[in-house]
C-alpha cells in the first residue's frame, strides 16, 4: 500500500516551554501509515534551516519516504503558541517552506509512474497560490484510485474556493464535530447525507472528540458509530490523525467499516495517552488495530 501526503510539514512552537514538536496533519498521518505497515511518503517542503534538517531526521526515523520533500528558500514552518491567563493561543502567519510546494513536470510524471494507492490533502497548505496550483496541477494530471481529504481548517486559512474544490476533488472525507457545524453552517449541505451525496463522496469519516467517531457515506451500507474510549488523556495533537491512517489502513486491506473504525479509535485513545503525536507502537498495540 502506496500513500502519498500532499502538505504541510511544522513545527508547533511553544514560546513558553521553549519547545519544538514537529507537526502538520499531513506528516502525521503519514508518519503513523508507515508505522502501520504502508509506505508512506510526503510531497511537502522544508526550508535550509535547521527545523528543516530536523524534521528530515524526523521522517527517517519514522520511516517516511521523503523523495518529494523539496528544499525551499523560504523557512520551515512553524505554528507559534503563545499564552494569554494560560490559555493557548496559535499563529500560523508566517510565510513558510510549506507554501511554496513547487513541482516540475518530471516530479508530476515521476508520481503518476509510483502508482500510488492514496492521495491525501489538506487545506492549510493551499492557502497561497503556488502550492495550490501544485495541488491543482497533480488532481489534474495524475490518476489515485482514493483522494483522501482531511479538512482540518486553521484559523482563517481557508476559502469557499478551495474547500469546494477539495470536496468534489475526494472520494473519503474526514471532518471533525467542529468543522460538520461549519458546513452546514454555511450552507454547503443541509445534512450529512447531502454533503455526502452532492460532493459524490463515498466515505465521510466524522470524528466526535471524546464521544468517539461515526463514518457513512455513499460506500457505507447503513451508518457506523463507535463510543468513546476512557483514557488518561496526555495530549490530544495528532489523535485525529492517528484515526485517519488506522481508519484507511484497515479499509484498503478489506476490512469492513465498522472494523476499521473500532480500530482506529483504538489507536487514537492510545495517541492521547502519549505526550507525542507519533509516539512508539507496541507489538500488543499492532496486534489490536491490524
Amino acid at each position: 500500500m502506496k500513500i502519498l501526503a500532499f502538505g504541510e510539514i511544522l513545527f508547533d512552537v511553544d514560546t513558553a516551554k521553549n519547545e519544538s514538536i514537529l507537526g502538520g496533519a499531513p506528516m502525521n498521518f503519514c508518519s503513523h501509515l508507515t508505522k502501520l505497515g504502508a509506505e508512506g511518503y510526503m510531497l511537502s517542503a522544508v526550508g535550509n534551516d535547521e527545523l528543516g534538517r530536523e524534521a528530515l531526521r524526523y521522517a527517517d526515523a519514522f520511516g517516511v519516504k521523503k523523495d518529494y520533500v523539496l528544499l525551499s528558500e523560504k523557512p520551515t514552518g512553524k505554528c507559534l503558541i503563545t499564552y494569554n491567563n494560560g490559555e493557548p493561543s496559535y499563529d500560523l502567519g508566517m510565510i513558510s517552506a510549506y507554501d511554496y510546494i513547487e513541482i516540475t513536470d518530471k516530479i508530476v510524471n515521476d508520481i503518476k509512474s509510483e502508482n500510488f494507492d492514496v492521495f491525501y490533502i489538506g487545506t492549510l497548505a493551499q492557502r497561497n497560490d503556488v502550492s495550490s496550483s501544485s495541488l491543482d496541477k497533480i488532481l489534474a494530471e495524475a490518476e489515485f484510485s482514493t483522494v483522501f481529504y482531511d479538512m482540518n481548517l486553521r484559523q482563517h486559512y481557508h476559502t469557499r474556493e478551495i474547500i469546494e474544490k477539495s470536496l468534489g476533488a475526494c472520494n473519503i472525507l474526514k471532518i471533525n464535530r467542529e468543522e460538520y457545524d461549519f458546513l452546514l453552517q454555511q450552507g454547503y449541505a443541509q445534512n450529512k447525507e447531502e454533503l455526502a451525496e452532492k460532493y459524490n463522496i463515498d466515505i465521510v469519516l466524522l470524528t466526535l472528540d471524546k464521544a468517539g467517531a461515526e463514518v457513512y457515506g455513499k460506500k457505507i451500507k447503513e451508518e457506523v458509530s463507535v463510543g468513546g474510549i476512557e483514557t488518561n488523556v496526555v495530549s490530544t495533537v495528532g489523535a485525529g490523525d492517528s484515526m485517519c491512517a488506522c481508519f484507511l489502513y484497515n479499509m484498503l486491506r478489506g476490512a469492513d467499516a465498522k472494523t476499521a473504525l473500532e480500530r482506529a479509535n483504538i489507536l487514537a485513545s492510545y495517541v492521547v495517552s502519549h505526550k507525542e503525536a507519533i509516539p512508539e507502537y507496541t507489538k500488543e498495540l499492532l496486534d489490536k488495530i491490524t
